[in-house]
């Protein structure tokens, strides 16, 4: 009996194990890092009912073995979250390098600009300021300067060209 409690006290163990390392792989919610720690737990109540030598046996190889692979999750994570694959955004992010097409170009905003937020060029997020005006979300806005990193808008009323002041109806 011992032996086989043994034999599945560490079976156990081995499939949270697998189970806690599927989860840096797939997005579960912590469904699946949930299931792997009670698959330990239980794994290693096993090896305790035993005998004791054997679940300080497996209690102390646990030990050893949950820290690494936690770090290489949490590594692992880090470097997904940053390269950009963790998450896909509908519009394209863009790092504000040569940016001097955006000028006279106008977008809508994406978030409360007060004074700074995001703004929608052309299907491409880009992070703006405006010149000390809170602009609403999803408010039209016209790029009037950019200089290095730093895009200046200023509202505008609807997109496409502006009217001449002999143009405008005051009737």
């Amino acid at each position: 009996m011992e032996g086989q409690l043994l034999t599945f006290g560490v079976g156990l163990i081995c499939a949270g194990l697998l189970v806690l390392i599927a989860e840096a792989f797939v997005v579960s919610l912590g469904l699946l890092s949930a299931i792997g720690g009670g698959l330990v737990l239980i794994g290693l109540v096993m090896c305790f009912k035993a005998g004791i030598w054997w679940g300080l046996s497996a209690l102390f190889g646990t030990s050893l073995v949950l820290p690494f692979l936690l770090l290489w999750m949490l590594n692992l994570f880090r470097k997904e979250k940053f390269s950009g694959r963790a998450e896909e955004n509908p519009l394209q992010e863009l790092d504000n390098h040569s940016l001097q097409w955006l000028v006279g170009k106008t977008g809508k905003t994406l978030t409360a600009m007060a004074p700074a937020g995001k703004v929608d060029f052309d299907g491409k997020r880009i992070d703006a300021i405006t010149e000390g005006l809170i602009v609403a979300k999803d408010n039209w806005v016209r790029c009037r300067l950019v200089e290095g990193h730093r895009v200046v808008v200023v509202p505008e009323t609807a997109p496409g060209p502006q009217k001449t002041f002999d143009e405008l109806d005051f009737s």
